[in-house]
């Protein structure tokens, strides 16, 4: 299950690399974090909305976000089975 959890914050984190790096290299000065795509995929650009962040905390908050989605996920995904008795 942590190695799981550690996939899904490993894809949060390549995520919000593709938006940085997109908004450096396409759109520089151009607001991306106002876009419907990136909140659906980032959102850790809903922090950035109020409060400006850099591009660091920008991937690791989005790592977080994507490891509590997983976690959440994999308790809902296990199977409720009721114990068997010795």
């Amino acid at each position: 299950m942590r190695r799981r959890i550690s996939l899904w914050a490993l894809a949060g984190f390549v995520v919000a690399s593709f938006w940085v790096i997109f908004g450096m290299a396409i759109a520089p000065g151009h607001n991306l974090g106002r876009s419907t795509l990136v909140v659906m995929t980032a959102p850790a650009s809903l922090v950035g909305r109020s409060v400006p962040l850099a591009f660091y905390w920008f991937m690791l908050l989005n790592a977080a976000a994507y490891a509590l989605l997983g976690l959440a996920t994999e308790l809902f995904r296990r199977p409720s089975q009721p114990a068997l008795p010795n």
